[in-house]
């Protein structure tokens, strides 16, 4: 998976270990061993509504209501379609928030590597 995303996740989930995070959507802290997540920072454009919401910590309770959830996993599948790794897989985001890798064709010419 590599990029500058997942050093991002790393520290928020440093911040979640350590206390220091609030849930982006219930602005409640998240007490260290919460189930929680940190989305990926995807959106480059602040003017994106979806944008406050990339490379945030959050609930797990919470991310699953959230009524912009479909919307915000959909934007990520989206982008991540064209982030190809050189064994052919894809970042895909699932339901629950996570990021997994899925199986996928060749990689398309001149499309980026990740």
């Amino acid at each position: 998976m590599g990029g500058s995303w997942r050093a991002g996740r790393y520290f928020g989930m440093e911040r979640i270990a350590g206390g220091r995070a609030h849930c982006a959507l219930c602005g409640e802290a998240i007490r260290p061993g919460e189930d929680a997540l940190v989305t990926p920072d995807f959106i480059a454009s602040e003017s994106n509504p979806l944008w406050r919401f990339a490379d945030a910590p959050m609930h797990r309770a919470c991310f699953l209501v959230w009524d912009r959830r479909k919307s915000f996993i959909a934007a990520y599948n989206r982008l991540a379609q064209r982030m190809l790794a050189p064994d052919g897989s894809r970042p895909l985001m699932t339901g629950e928030g996570e990021i997994v890798r899925r199986a996928g064709g060749s990689r398309r010419p001149g499309g980026p590597a990740v």
